[in-house]
């Protein structure tokens, strides 16, 4: 056999050798380089899919929890045989209702058990009792377990039998004190929740909500719910585990759950077995409703491993080109081209990389397999760059939101006064500060006169324009430290902090100046409206120490001034003159 030939067939063996051990290399690494991708791809996705989630259920629960917290409602429920109690307290739940998402409420009472429920049709305006909760029926568990677990906040998928939904319920605990005295809240359309959070997802990604036993609350498929979780005991749950195939993978994401639940601001993933395909899982803790966020990537339909056969055969068509070489060009052509590449898989592998870094390729086939793999780092690279981007903009755009629900959860959205929840709010942050301080403090009660024909003279349209200004000369009449709300059409009511101890005559002092200025004549669209205001005063401690006593001091003082010829300041007295 010649020499030449016996080179030939040694350089063959040795490229043939060469090139499978670079091969191994470069698909090892290509593999790890899938995974380290697909691994920050999934924590990206979770993180996207929990701010998805989160932003309308968090109103939700902010107005369920000032609807628990409602002085009103509490009042209510102490006494829920008062009548006048019961009529003011469903004017409340159906201002909340109004406001809910779903348009519809719902109030168990704890322990008569009479639950209060009305929906966006407006049902159950006229009789919003829809029936007695009984411990004894198993549909109606819910309500007392989740008294018995002494949980401020619940979130639950039940169906619920009598009235014929099944919601995803926002409940919330009453309490007073020490006491609990029912539950409140409101629902979500289950079926529409899933369409809008968890089905709108890319190819490849299922996203899926769990409890913090691993109960199924929220998928796509309706069939895995573990509906009314709260009233099931354990071993009866359908549960995460349920999905994946293995012992190593259900305790691998069990493990999981426990880390993110002890620091909530992190997520995690982790690679399971589903269906025979890989599959990325990434979690994320939702501290705010006790749930986890799982989100479910098909590697395969993200990181198609497909994508490396072009790169195999260009690899191969480069082998045959280097056994008909000589050995320098064998150097040149081949391995020279294999280890640039090798560093660029380092770049992207180790993360600090800019595609237009990564190494240009030439003409030959290695180039072509260059250029392959800067397209996929390209992709990854975009790919990442834009989710983050969305990321924080949906973060603002969430925070932005979240303030503005803030202020229209609080503020009348005609005069942009406080409303009766923020009011309720400053009053008692009010008497507790007076208290501390020994202090007064004065309740005003406003009702406008004459009101009415203004609206059926002129429409309510004009009736709203001279609201607005009425508001603002109020508001002109008063410190920056009181507060003016509208707590009705034509009602208002004002909060004097700090008075003297001749509380009585100053507050009368403001109460005039506002009467007069609300006597004078409005200019509305061309229109000269004549209207005037009637006012009751109540001092505090002197006609009330709580919040209760004094509005209702405060309105009989209202009532005496309309009683009296209307136009007028009337400042409560133990011993009103006849």
């Amino acid at each position: 056999m010649k020499l030449k030939t016996r080179i030939l067939l040694l350089s063959a063996l040795l490229t043939i050798a060469t090139g499978v051990l670079a091969w191994w290399v470069a698909r090892e690494q290509a593999v790890g380089i899938v995974s380290q991708w697909a691994m920050r791809y999934a924590e990206k996705q979770v993180l996207y899919d929990k701010v998805r989630m989160m932003q309308p259920i968090m109103r939700e629960i902010a107005l369920s929890r000032q609807l628990a917290n409602s002085p009103l409602i509490k009042a209510w429920a102490r006494q829920p045989e008062d009548a006048d109690l019961t009529r003011r307290a469903l004017i409340e739940l159906e201002s909340f209702r109004v406001n809910f998402a779903d348009k519809s409420y719902f109030v168990g009472l704890h322990p008569s058990g009479s639950y209060y429920h009305n929906n966006a049709k407006n049902e159950y305006a006229a009789a919003p009792l829809r029936y007695t909760l009984d411990t004894k029926k198993s549909a109606d568990r819910w309500f007392y377990d989740i008294i018995a677990q002494n949980r401020d906040m619940h979130i639950n998928v039940n169906p619920d039998l009598p009235l014929g939904v099944t919601k995803l319920w926002i409940d919330v605990l009453i309490r007073d004190g020490n006491d609990i005295l029912g539950v409140a809240g409101t629902g979500l359309d289950l079926s529409a929740f899933i369409r809008e959070v968890v089905e709108n997802s890319q190819p490849g990604i299922t996203s899926l909500f769990v409890d913090h036993v691993g109960a199924i609350q929220v998928y796509r498929d309706e069939k895995l719910i573990d509906f009314a979780s709260i009233t099931k005991s354990a071993g009866n749950h359908k549960t995460l585990d349920m999905l994946f195939e293995s012992d190593q993978d259900r305790q691998s994401v069990l493990a999981a759950m426990k880390e993110i639940e002890q620091q909530p601001t992190k997520t995690v993933s982790r690679m399971v077995q589903m269906h025979g395909q890989p599959y990325l899982v990434g979690l994320a803790y939702l501290p705010e409703i006790d749930w986890y966020e799982v989100t479910l990537l098909d590697v395969n339909t993200l990181l198609p491993m497909q994508n490396f056969v072009g790169m195999l055969l260009v690899f191969v068509l480069s082998l045959l080109a280097a056994l008909i070489a000589f050995n320098v060009l064998l150097g040149r052509v081949v391995l020279q081209p294999i280890n640039r590449l090798a560093r660029a898989i380092e770049q992207v592998q180790s993360d600090k990389f800019s595609p237009k870094d990564l190494p240009k390729g030439g003409k030959d086939e290695i180039g072509h397999l260059m250029q392959l793999f800067a397209g996929m780092a390209q992709s990854v690279w975009t790919a990442r760059s834009e989710l983050e981007a969305r990321v924080a903009e949906r973060t603002a755009a969430l925070q932005q939101s979240q303030a503005r629900l803030q202020h229209m959860a609080q503020h009348d959205s005609l005069t942009g006064l406080a409303n009766r929840a923020l009011f309720s709010d400053r009053l008692q942050q009010a008497l507790t500060a007076a208290r501390r301080d020994q202090t007064h403090l004065a309740l005003l009660f406003l009702d406008l006169d004459h009101f009415k024909p203004v609206n059926d003279d002129y429409g309510h349209a004009i009736g709203d324009e001279l609201l607005k200004v009425v508001a603002k000369r109020i508001l002109s009449c008063v410190r920056e430290s009181d507060t003016v709300a509208r707590i009705g059409g034509d009602e208002f009511v004002l909060l004097l902090r700090s008075v003297t101890d001749d509380a009585g005559q100053m507050a009368s002092g403001v109460a005039e100046k506002i009467r007069e200025a609300l006597a004078r004549i409005f200019e509305i669209e061309g229109k000269n409206l004549q209207i005037s205001c009637s006012i009751g005063i109540a001092i505090f401690p002197d006609h009330g120490s709580d919040d209760i006593v004094l509005a209702s001091h405060a309105d009989q003082a209202m009532y005496l001034a309309k009683q009296a010829g209307r136009n007028r300041v009337v400042l409560f007295s133990d011993n009103p003159q006849p």
